[in-house]
């Protein structure tokens, strides 16, 4: 097919598809051939700008040029849709890209005409009270604006004040404002350019036209409804000086996005959607494809909601775009990509088809046709046989909406509504019979479980703890849906809590968490929607003391709890870095914020590893092999901010760590064995070649310290613990690599030696982790009389013992005879005696590893050497189980473990006697 031809083919499928262009066309034959010549171009936000430019010497002349531009626009925009030269990307663009032109425009015209009209100065044509902010909302704000289209528009001026001695800058702002609209919304000979929609101002059609910077931050603060939030969030500043509208967006940004998780705008959404549903029902619009089911705007919503609840601390979802947020709701593990990419498909269908309905008689409709005549015209433009095939198609992508709405959306309002045990409506009831209605609830979910005196004083302690919360005076200075809300958790966490073990101990956990809460309403919004949340708070509050007082110290953490459990045990490390490291850069300077920002870090890898550990999908080593990783990932961030605190102008190796500086993990950390309260153990070296002076070396190290042991609102980073360093307490903070290698090698203990099997570098300059092995590798390879190595090591663990020792009735699991110290001095042992014989015993591998490569070389019984690392695992598995309810110790009881203690006494008297 020739190039002529194949145009006639394209423009008679344009024709056929769009009543709209081919009247365009009829009007003025000369766009023909407009068409032949530009249709397969793009039409750029360039040419636009120039088009206008030349043609506005009037108000007149101004009116028809947008007028004209907007029929060209369309013109092309259609034939290069509809015969798929054109793909939405580029529709949303063409077309947004047309109103900020126009608008912009007509703004330049009036100024200029309006300041005339005003005899404003040249001084007051230039101050920047005098530039207008013109904000495009919804699909203008977004760059997705449909093809027919009106413009939500919001007019705004940096203050107020006098232009001249007669007029005042709102009176100059209201009347640009007037005529912009008039530009734009007039319809003449020509048609319009974009309806014009100014209802989203403040105070809606009531408010003034223009409001001031000022003014609009008393609204937001005092006046502005719920909905506004999400119309602000795709807000867009098209024009103004860059300083007015970096103002405005800074009063818009916290006015949407709260600075923790919003799970309240699960409902307000919910009811905002509702009065669009029950709108669309009331006019039969169910089958339009915007506010009907599995329409549009259930997509936008989606998006919405994700980003209301986690944008104000996931920055990444501050985006206005529909799709963009989409991607990056996938990004983060919010959607599975599977359901992400549907939505994505169902979206971009439902858009291109709305334009198609649009395209016929440029109408902003977004309603199937009837007739048979026009579902054929649709049924064309969108590539389909005929109508049921196109319908089947359309069908699919709206119910994909609706099942992901309803996931999001009805979900936790059907199961409150089913589960009567788990949703008790307390309404306005006065206070005693509510307390009457709360404890027959609870006696309903108790049933007969008294059944002996033990039982009895259960139940009654847990019906006392729940009425203690009802008639306590903080409980009425709730709001009324606080107090329902809670009033229906208390008997929902009942029922769960009766599914676990030590059904009592774990309630009081769970209400504890809901007294820590009632006070913001966001997170007893997320429990009251989420059941499956509350359902997983009871369980690890049965099992972990530890994970549920971090909740109820650090509620921002149960929005953790949403995600699937897959998400949960495998930590993306690389993701992780990048993330922090991103966080890390938009809080510069602020401090508090950074604390903030690795505490949180730190709380919420910590609490997935407890989940996963309790939920039994984490094994002790992996346990352990994360939480080390976790300690290196904040050991690398935190030394570059303090390294940018004590020298910001300081040469170093670019964006990863200083340069010449390297952080250095003895104990569990070195092993990579940490537990989740373990202190760190930590060693600071620098390269005296670096050109960086020791003394600023001494105060890296200072400030690192300073960051991991500050004790802020969220805790303290970790603990550390710098004895081990040369010369202990009395020794420098941080010595150098040549100094570090002499104390080693001439001065140091055996203890130190036995020290330094777990030594690893950890942070810093990765240019010292070489230098830093051939110290380790030489002084533990170093040839020893073993029976002096011996003697030496039993006397220092005597000397522990005798420090250490147990009670009565109770064992100390570490430094019990054959516990956890003895094992680990028989692995120190096992190096400093044989490392020079087998260099394998030099890899950092953890007691296991170790342990296991003894009994295959025939140092120590193979057979024994397993039943001693098993045993390791054991105690390490007791340790875990401890510190997640809050044990400081492990004791045991003196029978158990007991054959793991032979074990490991065994292999000490093979050994050392």
């Amino acid at each position: 097919m020739d190039i002529s031809t194949l145009f006639d083919s394209q423009l008679a499928k344009t024709f056929r598809c769009s009543r709209y262009a081919e009247r365009l066309c009829a009007a003025d034959p000369a766009r023909r051939d407009e068409l032949r010549q530009g249709g397969s171009a793009t039409f750029m936000a360039k040419s636009m700008r120039i088009e206008v430019a030349v043609a506005s010497s009037s108000e007149a002349d101004l009116h028809r040029s947008l007028r004209m531009l907007r029929q060209r626009v369309m013109l092309r925009l259609i034939f290069r849709d509809i015969n798929g030269l054109a793909d939405l990307d580029e529709v949303l663009a063409t077309i947004s890209a047309l109103a900020d032109v126009t608008l912009a425009a007509a703004l330049d015209f009036h100024c200029r005409a309006v300041a005339d009209s005003f005899a404003l100065s040249a001084t007051a044509r230039a101050d920047a009270k005098a530039q207008p902010v013109i904000v495009g909302m919804g699909k203008l704000g977004a760059h997705e604006l449909n093809v027919s289209s009106d413009i939500d528009l919001i007019f705004a001026y940096a203050e107020d004040g006098e232009a001249n001695a007669e007029r005042s800058w709102h009176e100059f702002h209201a009347e640009v404002g007037k005529r912009v609209i008039r530009a734009l919304d007039a319809v003449d000979e020509n048609g319009f350019v974009f309806r014009v929609d100014m209802r989203l101002r403040p105070f809606g059609d009531s408010g003034p036209l223009v409001s001031s910077l000022n003014a609009m931050e008393s609204y937001f603060l005092a006046q502005a409804r719920p909905w506004e939030r999400y119309a602000w969030l795709k807000a867009r500043a098209i024009t103004g000086k860059t300083e007015t509208t970096t103002a405005l967006m800074n009063l818009v940004t916290p006015f949407v996005y709260r600075r923790y998780h919003d799970y309240g705008a699960i409902g307000e959404m919910r009811d905002l959607h509702a009065q669009i549903r029950a709108e669309a029902t009331k006019r039969n619009r169910l089958n339009d494809i915007k506010v009907g089911p599995g329409g549009i705007r259930e997509v936008e919503f989606i998006v919405q909601l994700h980003q209301l609840i986690r944008g104000g601390r996931e920055h990444r979802l501050q985006l206005t775009s529909t799709r963009e947020a989409l991607s990056e709701i996938g990004r983060l593990g919010l959607l599975d990509a599977m359901r992400v990419e549907q939505l994505r498909d169902a979206y971009t269908f439902l858009r291109n088809l709305e334009h198609r309905l649009q395209y016929v008689d440029d109408q902003q409709t977004q309603a199937l046709p009837v007739g048979d005549s026009e579902r054929q015209r649709i049924a064309e433009a969108m590539n389909a046989s005929d109508w049921p095939d196109f319908e089947a198609v359309l069908n699919a992508h709206r119910g994909v909406v609706t099942r992901e709405f309803d996931a999001l959306f009805a979900a936790a309002e059907t199961t409150h509504a089913t589960d009567k045990s788990a949703r008790l409506e307390v309404g306005n009831e006065a206070d005693a019979q509510t307390a009457t209605v709360l404890e027959a609830s609870i006696h309903a979910v108790l049933g007969n479980m008294a059944t002996d005196s033990a039982e009895a004083k259960s139940v009654q302690a847990i019906i006392e703890r729940a009425l203690t919360w009802q008639r306590a005076t903080r409980t009425r200075t709730l709001s009324e849906r606080t107090r329902k809300r809670i009033a229906a958790l208390i008997p929902a966490a009942l029922k769960l809590a009766l599914a676990e073990p030590a059904p009592p101990q774990t309630f009081f956990r769970v209400l504890d968490l809901l007294d820590a809460i009632d006070k913001r309403e966001t997170y007893v919004a997320l429990l009251a929607e989420y059941p499956e949340v509350l359902a997983r708070v009871t369980h690890i509050a049965a099992r972990s003391a530890w994970a549920a007082e971090l909740l109820r110290r650090h509620p921002v953490l149960l929005d953790e709890l949403r995600a699937p459990r897959s998400a949960l045990a495998a930590i993306d490390w690389p993701m992780e870095r990048a993330h922090l490291a991103a966080e890390c850069e938009r809080a510069a300077g602020d401090t508090e914020r950074l604390y903030e920002i690795l505490r949180h870090t730190k709380q919420v890898i910590t609490l997935k590893l407890n989940i996963a550990d309790i939920e039994g999908r984490l094994g002790v080593m992996a346990l352990s092999d994360e939480l080390s990783a976790l300690a290196d990932m904040l050991l690398e961030a935190t030394l570059v901010l303090a390294y940018q605190a004590i020298a910001p102008a300081a040469a170093g190796t670019g964006p990863d760590q200083p340069r010449g500086f390297a952080v250095i993990g003895y104990g569990k950390l070195g092993s990579k064995e940490l537990g989740y309260a373990s202190d760190l153990d930590l060693v600071f070296l620098y390269d005296a070649a670096s050109g960086i002076p020791a003394e600023t070396y001494g105060k890296l190290a200072q400030r690192l310290s300073g960051w991991l042991n500050t004790m802020t609102s969220g805790g303290v980073l970790y603990e550390t613990d710098l004895r081990l360093r040369p010369d202990g307490a009395a020794g420098l903070l941080v010595s150098s690599i040549d100094a570090f290698r002499d104390y080693q090698q001439q001065r140091a203990w055996t203890w130190e030696h036995q020290a330094l099997t777990r030594a690893r570098w950890c942070a810093g300059d990765k240019a010292l982790a070489a230098p830093f092995e051939a110290i380790r590798t030489t002084v533990l390879c170093t040839p020893r009389d073993r029976q002096k190595l011996r003697n030496e090591i039993v006397a220092m663990r005597d000397k522990m013992r005798a420090e250490k020792k147990d009670r009565a009735d109770q064992l100390d699991l570490k430094h019990t005879r054959g516990g956890i110290v003895d094992v680990e001095f028989i692995v120190q042992y096992l190096i400093l005696a044989y490392a020079h014989e087998h260099p394998e015993f030099l890899g950092n591998l953890g007691n296991f590893a170790l342990l296991t490569r003894a009994g295959a070389l025939g140092i120590l019984d193979e057979d024994i050497a397993a039943r001693v690392a098993k045993a390791y695992l054991a105690y390490r598995d007791r340790q875990h189980r401890a510190r997640t309810n809050n044990e400081q110790k492990t004791w045991i009881n003196l029978e158990e473990l007991a054959d793991e203690r032979r074990a490991v006494m065994a292999a000490w008297t093979s050994l050392l006697g």
